[in-house]
Order: structure tokens, then sequence, then C-alpha cells
């Protein structure tokens, strides 16, 4: 997989650091280990820092990850997404919210967390 990635557990929510070049099916793949391994967290909402991915930049790719995520993490209240303010399309965002998943992307890690840390 030409990508990696670092988990932190903090309380109450965890944060995954992802970086690299993945392709569409890698991404997926790797959301799809991120849905079985999450299920162990001591938290039930994550931010995806993919401030480091340098692939996937089209509306069509986001959308798959939207459909991924509602479908492998729905177990998670809350799913933070952070990504590059050019890379902002909300197609993952909405995607995952018709759903039923609260995804939400944001731009700003401080938000991001403060978002996550709401009741």
């Amino acid at each position: 997989m030409s990508m990696e990635h670092q988990v932190e557990h903090r309380p109450g929510y965890t944060v995954v650091r992802a970086g690299g070049e993945p392709s569409l099916g890698e991404f997926i793949a790797f959301l799809q280990e991120m849905g079985a391994t999450s299920t162990r967290w001591p938290g039930d909402s994550v931010l995806f820092d993919l401030r480091g991915i340098r692939t996937l930049t089209t509306f069509t790719e986001h959308y798959a990850v939207g459909q991924e995520v509602a479908r492998q993490l729905r177990h998670l209240r809350r799913v933070a997404s952070l990504v590059a303010a050019d890379r902002v399309t909300r197609a993952s965002e909405k995607t995952a919210r018709q759903a039923g998943m609260d995804l939400t992307v944001f731009t700003d890690e401080g938000e991001a967390i403060a978002w996550l840390e709401r009741p």
C-alpha cells in the first residue's frame, strides 16, 4: 500500500494521521481496516487527518470514500475528516450523511477537535 498511517488515542476520540499516494482501492482497503480495528478503540469518535494524502482529488473519489466511511465506521458517533483547503468538495461528507453517518470535513484541526469533543 502506498500510504502510511499513525493512530493516537486521546480521551474521547482517536486521531488517525494518514499520508502517501494511495489509489482509491488502497484507500478503501485502509477504511475497511480502520472499520475493523476501531471497534476496539477507547472513544466513539475519530479524526482522520488526511492532509498528507496526495491522491484522491476527484469528486467521484470523495463520493466513494463517503460511501465506505458510512459502511465501515457506522459504529462511531462522529467522524471528522481534516483535509487541505484546496481538497474540500464536501462529497464524502454529503454521501456519508445521507447514509446516516455523522461525518464533517474540516480544514482546521482545532475546529475538528472542538467538534469531536462536543457532547
